[in-house]
């Protein structure tokens, strides 16, 4: 075998052995705790034009919109639609945003991942550094593929479910108010922090 074959096929078992080590870390678990690893680092360092780059590679807007409005949305034009999604998105990622500045403190644990029909749940476990005593706080990731990513498509704190709660809050006032007297209030929420 000439030396030219030897690295060749160095470089060919070097490369089918990395394979299935990164194959296997493609898992929903491995995506949540490497997207909350670097959200951590940047919300420590205040850069907030960057987290909203990994908040758009991570959160699924679609499903949360669609999950929020659930049998309103049918009744939405395309221009509703892509506005609800663009208010919903900057109130997600400030809910999302405070909660990652509430766990700084927090020695997250994460307890594997369970699958849930078409998506996962990984579930992570938040305790507090300084305080011992404090409770623990339970912060579930529901997250599926979207093409051949992941994304996050809701978030459970302590049983409750972002966008069940959305759905709830919305549902109530589209029934009450309308759909234009919801955008009203989630423009004010937004303008009002």
């Amino acid at each position: 075998m000439t030396r030219k074959h030897t690295l060749a096929s160095i470089v060919v078992l070097s490369l089918a052995l990395c394979l299935p080590a990164a194959a296997a870390d493609d898992t929903a678990q491995s995506f949540v705790r490497d997207r909350q690893s670097e959200l951590t680092t940047l919300v420590k360092a205040n850069d907030g034009k960057h987290i909203e780059s990994v908040f758009d590679t991570i959160l699924d807007y679609d499903a949360l919109a669609q999950g929020s409005l659930k049998e309103n949305w049918a009744n939405r034009t395309d221009a509703e639609r892509k506005d609800f999604q663009e208010v919903l998105k900057q109130l997600v990622q400030r809910a999302y945003r405070k909660n990652l500045d509430r766990t700084l403190g927090y020695e997250v644990k994460f307890d594997g991942e369970q699958k849930e029909s078409e998506s996962f749940v990984v579930r992570t476990v938040a305790t507090n550094k300084a305080n011992a005593r404090e409770e623990p706080i339970a912060i579930d990731y529901v997250v599926h593929r979207v093409g051949p990513v992941w994304r996050i498509r809701d978030i459970v704190t302590e049983g409750s479910s972002l966008v069940g709660n959305y759905h709830q809050q919305f549902n109530r006032i589209i029934k009450k108010d309308g759909f234009a007297e919801l955008m009203k209030k989630m423009r004010n929420k937004l303008a009002n922090g």
